[in-house]
């Protein structure tokens, strides 16, 4: 990465300008107050989001609104050139001039420093305006000061220069995730805890589950079968109805069919008479056909008349004999229906005692299945009782445990107190050998010197010389013997309290001791904690046993008085059978009733059609009448008028007899008509006799009614079966459903527990984790930053040698981040430099630093040759020149030292209506 370009308006005291740069170094040059800074502070503000000590508002030329600068520079990450540009009002604009478009980056935090880092090469989490005043762009007159500074005030700057002290932050911080990951475990392990007692019993409701569903299949399939049975007996029961039924109503059509063979006989042999007199009355007619012409000749018009009123009076006559016949078949009929009135009367009582008793088997199944219901319940609460027991004997049991455990607890202070001894011993074990050690020199000091032997032979020595001489040493003698004695009792006195510290300091000293004894105390106090976090459940579980006494008296007292109201339930079941018993016995006299009333039903209409018949009969009747009455005035007529008598007198025998049988010889051919229509009615019929008969012989032969009557029976006990289980099946179902949802629940805390445990070993691992990490951040801090400091070490030195150009010079940056310069084999501090040596000391290590942490091939010295001479400045100035580890070095210079080493210089000229800088 380079820059190509600045370009400033309004920005602090330049008004309109730009500035090109080249490779290598730029000397930017000017008098006092032309802006020179003010070029720096400007690539600061833009590409490294820096600008110092400055508020916004002093970056503003006076008199403008706002300022604003343009960087160009070739990417570091691409090659590709940018213009980065930052105005005070507008933020950040960001354009590629070889797309000629403006990116899409305006949030400085979030968008523009992201690409800003990607571009200048640098990390992602470096903060570039420490990095620019730290490393690239030092401040004018401060190149040099933090070198000079005392060891502590110096670490401080340069530890967040490496960034060590990120390291030491990170060690801390993540001390609150250690302690959240514990936390995160204590509460899995509580949560375990707790899943561990709701899952108690789980067992027990599994197999209750599995009893009460294996009981549920096998009464539904009970159910099942008898509801079958049930529907295959009704089928069979309603096929031998439907044949029954069917087998009546062919014998009603069988009495009906008859009925009406026999009225067509009595038609049919009327029918004949009436044919033979018609075929009389059409051979007298023919006979006398020529007379009554003649008489018809004279005949009035009365006659005429009387004529037309004598044939409608024969056509009434013949419907008068159909109606005749239709009155008797209703008849037939009609007396039918009155046997089966009466026999419905004859049901009456029966129909009502069969009411009766179903009434009372009704009612006795209602009361029998509510309370074969309670005894579900019963039975219910008996095994929840049951249940409660067990539990409440574990609680007792746990209890009367729990109860036992103060007495271990109370152990916790001597078994803590004990633990810390140990590990005190533990921790000075070194001491205690090596206070062993010399008291084990000691002992086998004294044992070496054998002091007891030589006291014991000076002692006899000593009473030799008391026999020789008496009298000369007697005095100085016992003196001795004394001292001798005493010393030789002290001697067993200190010998003897060495071996017993010996001893004593034996297991003191002892290292595998020391750790089985810990281990053990270790296992004893955890037993214990166990025991009291255990004794701290105890009120819990004396609760429950409370809580689960009520509950079991509540249930006794329950179970008591379901057991009193269960009490009718078999006198009940002997009623409902005897009722049953009854209504075998009754023969379904409800059913015949019905069949019968469906009869009657069908037959509703018979009186009110014989009723019409009635009045149609006397209608024709009348209408009959009428026209006999009609006839009465012409017979009247024909006595006034025996005049005309006379003169067909002589005709008159054969128009009477033409009249008389002229009616009758026109029913000839109707008359043959029926006879065959009715003679052709009477084969069908007879043969539909025929053909009812043929089918109600086998029906009559495989209909038993016996049959019947016990297909009604068990059909009745088959219901009553079906009543009784589906009345018991759905409290059944209702308590498998309980039982499943509790397994279910269960079933889940058994899965919140299994995933607990997953998340126990997770957090167990991210803790390890977290400790592991922690370390690795502790320990990392201080060989990431002795690597730095090495390989900055090894920068500044070729760089120092460079900038100095005495390849024998060799520069090295401590640890504590002091610089040493050795040359000819004399080691020179900081401090003794010459102003010139330190400079370029200062100068390599930070452009080491540029070099190894941030990877950017520029670098900016703002005057670096303050307060020089003129040889040293030339000197540092040809020192920068040399340097080849950067494409890219800017200068700010008030004189013309760094114009005589660089071809490319920058000159900025002051202007006129610029205030000082």
């Amino acid at each position: 990465m380079y820059l190509l370009s600045v370009s400033l308006t309004n920005f602090k005291n330049h008004r309109d300008r730009s500035f090109a740069f080249e490779l290598g170094t730029n000397a930017i040059c000017g008098t006092n107050g032309a802006g020179k800074t003010s070029i720096l502070e400007a690539i600061a503000w833009v590409l490294f989001n820096y600008q110092g000590s400055y508020k916004k508002e002093e970056l503003i030329r006076n008199g403008s609104s706002s300022a604003q600068a343009r960087v160009a520079f070739v990417s570091s990450q691409d090659s590709r050139t940018y213009e980065v540009e930052r105005c005070t009002s507008r933020g950040y604009t960001l354009y590629d001039p070889q797309l000629q478009e403006r990116l899409p980056y305006s949030r400085i935090k979030d968008e523009v420093e992201p690409w800003l880092r990607e571009h200048l090469g640098v990390a992602p989490a470096t903060d570039l305006g420490q990095l620019f005043a730290n490393t690239i762009g030092v401040p004018q007159g401060t190149f040099t000061a933090d070198f000079l500074l005392t060891t502590d005030k110096r670490k401080p700057i340069f530890d967040r220069v490496l960034k060590v002290e990120e390291y030491r932050q990170v060690y801390q911080q993540s001390n609150g995730l250690r302690r959240y990951a514990e936390a995160q475990i204590d509460g899995l392990k509580t949560q375990l805890q707790q899943y561990d007692e709701q899952l108690e019993g789980w067992e027990q409701r599994q197999q209750r589950y599995q009893q009460v569903s294996q009981e549920l299949k096998a009464n539904e399939t009970r159910y099942q079968q008898l509801v079958q049975e049930q529907d295959h007996t009704l089928k069979q029961k309603a096929a031998l109805a439907d044949q029954a039924q069917q087998l009546h109503q062919l014998q009603q059509q069988l009495q009906l069919l008859q009925r009406q063979i026999e009225t067509k006989h009595q038609i049919q042999q009327s029918l004949h008479q009436n044919l033979m007199r018609s075929q009389q009355a059409a051979d007298l007619c023919q006979t006398h056909q020529e007379t009554y012409q003649r008489y018809l000749e004279v005949s009035s018009k009365q006659q005429q008349q009387q004529h037309a009123i004598r044939q409608q009076q024969h056509h009434q006559q013949q419907l008068l004999v159909e109606q005749q016949t239709k009155l008797a078949s209703l008849e037939a009929q009609l007396g039918q229906r009155q046997s089966m009135e009466q026999q419905l009367e004859q049901l009456q009582v029966a129909c009502q005692r069969q009411r009766e008793l179903e009434q009372q088997q009704n009612s006795y199944r209602t009361q029998l299945q509510t309370l074969e219901q309670k005894q579900l319940h019963y039975r219910s609460q008996a095994s929840e009782l049951s249940d409660q027991e067990q539990q409440l004997q574990r609680l007792q049991a746990a209890i009367e445990r729990l109860q036992q455990l103060p007495s271990q607890v109370e152990q916790i202070p001597q078994l803590e107190q004990q633990q810390q001894r140990w590990q005190q011993q533990l921790s000075r074990l070194a001491a205690a050998r090596q206070f062993q050690a010399e008291l084990q020199r000691l002992v086998d000091l004294v044992d070496a010197q054998q002091y007891g032997v030589q006291a014991d032979a000076a002692l006899n020595a000593l009473e030799q010389l008391m026999q020789d001489a008496p009298l000369l040493t007697h005095g100085l003698v016992l003196d001795v013997k004394t001292a001798l004695t005493a010393g030789q009792r002290l001697e067993q006195t200190v010998y003897g309290g060495l071996q017993q510290i010996l001893t004593d300091l034996a297991p003191q000293a002892d290292a595998s001791q020391l750790q089985q004894q810990l281990a053990t105390g270790q296992q004893s106090l955890e037993k214990a904690y166990s025991d009291r976090a255990e004794l701290a459940s105890l009120p819990s579980l004396l609760d429950q046993r409370q809580l689960l006494l009520e509950q079991q008296q509540v249930k006794q007292q329950s179970l008591k008085a379901l057991n009193q109201e269960l009490q009718p339930i078999e006198s009940l079941r002997t009623a409902l059978e005897t009722v049953q018993q009854q209504l075998q016995t009754l023969g379904n006299p409800l059913g015949k009733e019905q069949l019968l009333t469906e009869q009657l039903q069908a037959t509703a209409d018979l009186t009110a059609r014989y009723q019409q018949q009635q009045q149609r009969q006397q209608q024709l009747q009348a209408a009959l009448d009428t026209l006999e009455q009609q006839l009465v005035p012409y017979q009247k007529l024909e006595e006034q008028r025996q005049h005309q008598q006379r003169q067909r007198q002589m005709y008159q025998e054969g128009y009477l007899l033409y009249r008389q049988h002229e009616k009758d010889a026109q029913d000839l051919e109707r008359l043959s008509q029926e006879v065959q229509a009715l003679a052709q009615a009477l084969t069908s019929l007879a043969q539909q006799e025929t053909e009812l008969q043929q089918t109600i012989e086998p029906l009559a032969q495989a209909f038993d009614p016996e049959e019947l009557s016990q297909l009604e029976q068990r059909y009745q006990e088959l219901r009553s079966q079906c009543d009784r289980m589906a009345g018991s099946l759905p409290q059944q179902r209702q308590l498998q459903t309980e039982l499943s949802q509790q397994l279910q629940q269960l079933e889940k805390v058994s899965q919140k527990r299994s995933l607990a445990q997953t998340e126990l070993k997770q957090k167990e691992r991210t803790k390890r984790f977290v400790n592991f990490a922690r370390r690795v951040y502790k320990d990392a801090g201080p060989r990431i930053t002795e690597r730095y400091v090495r390989g900055i070490s090894q920068t500044a030195d070729r760089l120092f040698r460079e900038l100095l150009n005495r390849p024998n010079a060799a520069l090295e940056w401590t640890r504590d981040y002091e610089i040493l310069v050795q040359e000819g084999g004399d080691t020179r501090k900081f401090v003794t430099l010459s102003g010139g040596e330190q400079m370029c000391a200062a100068l390599a290590v930070r452009l080491a630093l540029l070099k190894v942490l941030a990877d950017i091939d520029i670098a900016f010295f703002d005057e670096p040759t303050t307060n020089m001479d003129r040889a040293r400045r030339e000197s540092l100035a040809e020192a920068i020149a040399r340097l080849k580890a950067f494409k890219q070095l800017f200068v700010i210079s008030h004189d013309d030292t760094f114009e005589k080493v660089t071809e490319h210089v920058v000159i900025v000229e002051r202007e006129t209506a610029d205030l000082p800088e």
